[in-house]
């Protein structure tokens, strides 16, 4: 046997094509079989006459940094922290630096910074509720104040109770 040469299964039209038949008149997948079968032989001819080669080895992948440490340097992290404080949205900030919001988030509280107040601020709430006073239905308000339909909704709830 030569180099480019390989040992392999029984000659096509031996058994193996019998069972292939046999196998086509009692089974419901008999046509993926042959089908199967047919591509396995097309690989196997390409093989042995050249023309299909393996495919070349993928280049390895740079390893990730996990540390926030690692990536980034103090005077980078000081930067972050400072274009925070400057009114730059925490999302914006930590897509942009390819780390997640929860991330960047304790990086704030590492270097001690308060975070900005989620949900409504009170000038929102009153807002809302001088618009839900004048009638205006709660999805309009929303879209006026700048919130979400839930956030207006789960605030007029919690108003009502107080």
């Amino acid at each position: 046997m030569t180099a480019g040469q390989r040992k392999r299964g029984p000659p096509v039209g031996g058994p193996l094509l019998f069972l292939v038949e046999v196998l086509g008149c009692y089974s419901n997948r008999a046509r993926w079989t042959i089908d199967k079968f047919d591509a396995i032989h097309h690989a196997l001819d390409q093989i042995d006459a050249g023309k299909l080669h393996r495919p070349a080895a993928k280049k390895p992948r740079p390893t990730q940094r996990y540390r926030l440490t690692d990536r980034f340097t103090a005077d980078e992290l000081r930067q972050l922290v400072a274009r925070y404080q400057a009114g730059e949205m925490s999302t914006t900030l930590a897509r942009e630096q390819g780390i997640a919001k929860s991330t960047f988030l304790r990086l704030l509280a590492e270097y001690g910074v308060d975070t900005r107040p989620r949900g409504l601020t009170p000038a929102k709430e009153k807002e809302i509720l001088r618009l839900r006073k004048q009638g205006m239905v709660i999805r309009e308000i929303a879209k006026r104040v700048g919130c979400s339909y839930d956030t207006a909704r789960l605030f007029l709830l919690a108003s009502r109770a107080d």
